[in-house]
């Protein structure tokens, strides 16, 4: 073996030795938090208005790298008219981010006459306002079941959520 190839191997060895890290940002408020109350429209088999409700729950650190995040959402619930026939199950969510402004709510899991669903919920935090798109659907649940679910509104935060990107 040539003494190049020698040393690229020995690097890699080196390389796959060292202490892997997870990368995690700060985010604040540290403590509980809530989001909300604000209004949201919610599709799943049924399209409804609804009123969103979540606490949250954080030791300071955003975890970048996934779960687990010191992060996340501790109660999350919908009200208003046939709303609170959609329930969240398998609280609490780990919150992770993605980069400066997006991030994801791991695992959410749907129940309810809109349908089952359950998956990653991807998010923006921009200026203490959760962001929430129909175009971030949660897949259904088993997958191809029936139709996805997605939130849809700006939910202000309180204090408000801010966090810096590792």
């Amino acid at each position: 073996m040539s003494k190049l190839k020698r040393m690229s191997v020995g690097a890699l060895a080196a390389l796959v030795m060292l202490p892997t890290t997870a990368l995690a940002g700060t985010y604040s408020p540290s403590g509980a938090g809530a989001v909300g109350p604000g209004t949201v429209e919610v599709k799943g088999a049924f399209t409804l208005s609804c009123t969103l409700n979540a606490t949250t729950s954080s030791d300071g650190i955003i975890s970048s790298t996934g779960i687990p995040s010191g992060t996340k959402i501790t109660a999350l619930s919908l009200m208003g008219g046939f709303c609170g026939g959609v329930l969240f199950e398998g609280l609490p969510y780990d919150i992770t981010t993605l980069n400066a402004t997006d991030v994801v709510i791991n695992d959410v899991r749907i129940v309810g006459f809109i349908g089952n669903c359950r998956g990653n919920l991807n998010a923006r935090l921009v200026g203490g306002v959760l962001q929430l798109r129909h175009t971030n659907p949660i897949p259904s649940d088993p997958p191809g079941s029936g139709l996805p679910c997605s939130i849809q509104g700006n939910v202000a935060t309180s204090p408000p959520a801010s966090y810096t990107y590792p």
